[in-house]
């Protein structure tokens, strides 16, 4: 018979051994009553820590949007990338910093409605919350 190890006895309390060698603990532990001991405080604290899972009502306050909100959500982001992307390019053409910087604020405004339009998708959503 193989010498038991400490872990075994949790794995024996939960039924993760093995036939043989379930009956092979069973027997280390009917024979020494220090063993007998620790299982039994082994299946307390594991009955506790069930109870105090069993008894956590953890609710959490997100909310999924439905599949057509998040293919209106895709598309948005979509749009807004290829617009901004669209104006990058055309920047790089000009050669006028006055004209860059008009095209930049038009990219940055349309990726701000697009943020816009994505955090209004859902209105039942609360918001995020705020770091003290």
């Amino acid at each position: 018979m193989t010498p038991l190890n400490p872990a075994e006895l949790s794995a024996y309390l939960d039924g993760e051994l093995s036939e043989t060698r379930a009956r092979e603990v069973a027997a280390l532990v009917a024979a020494n009553p220090a063993l007998l001991d620790e299982l039994d405080m082994l299946g307390r604290e594991d009955a506790a820590w069930r109870a105090a899972a069993g008894s956590a009502a953890f609710r959490p306050a997100l909310r999924l949007q439905a599949a057509g909100d998040m293919a209106a959500s895709g598309r948005t982001i979509m749009v807004c990338a290829a617009l901004f992307l669209a104006i990058a390019v055309v920047v790089r053409g000009f050669d006028n910093l006055a004209a860059s910087l008009v095209l930049n604020l038009v990219a940055a405004a349309l990726i701000s409605i697009g943020v816009y339009v994505l955090a209004r998708s859902d209105p039942a959503m609360p918001p995020a919350p705020v770091a003290s």
